[in-house]
This record gives structure tokens, sequence and C-alpha cells, in this order.
């Protein structure tokens, strides 16, 4: 496993996101639910924002721990997506950092 303890941006993001889709078969994004103000509104925004990457959804999760990261008592939604051409173009599209 790679540990990452900084927020890659820029070209070094978009070459960073080459070489995952190159090793790596899936990826998650987090929506924690402690940061939601209202957690219906949030989900559907996310749902909208994810919506050209629906079809490569593997499953969503409402988990407080995965992979280097444990919240405790609190939870969030864990969306898991094959990485695949599609999706690292997505991702290279809709951010320009790791965090973003």
């Amino acid at each position: 496993m790679m540990m990452i303890t900084e927020n890659i941006m820029g070209q070094r993001y978009q070459q960073f996101i080459d070489i995952l889709a190159k090793r790596c078969n899936r990826f998650a994004f987090v929506e924690n639910r402690q940061l939601m103000e209202n957690e219906k509104l949030r989900l559907a925004a996310v749902d909208e924002l994810l919506a050209p990457i629906k079809s490569q959804l593997i499953e969503r999760k409402v988990q407080n721990e995965w992979e280097t990261t444990t919240l405790g008592e609190n939870t969030a939604f864990v969306y898991y997506f094959l990485l695949n051409d599609t999706t690292a173009q997505f991702l290279k599209e809709r951010s320009d950092s790791l965090l973003g």
C-alpha cells in the first residue's frame, strides 16, 4: 500500500492518476457525513457529480474506517469505483489535486 502525506496538485496530480491507473484497479471517493450540512442535498449533488462514471461504481458503503483512515464513531459514505481509462480521465478533468 502506498501512503501519501501531501496534497498532490497540478501536473504532478495528472501524472499521479496516470501511474495509479496502470497499477490499481479501483479507487475510493469519500464524503464525510459530519461535514454535510444537509445530507440529502449533498448526496444528490454527489450523485450528479458522479453521474458520468456511475456505470463504473462497484459499491457505496457507510463506513468509519477504510485503508489508512479511521473516523472513530463518525461515519462517511465511501464510494468504490473501478479505476480505468474512463474514471482516470474523469478524475483528471474534475479535479486538479488529490484532495480536491
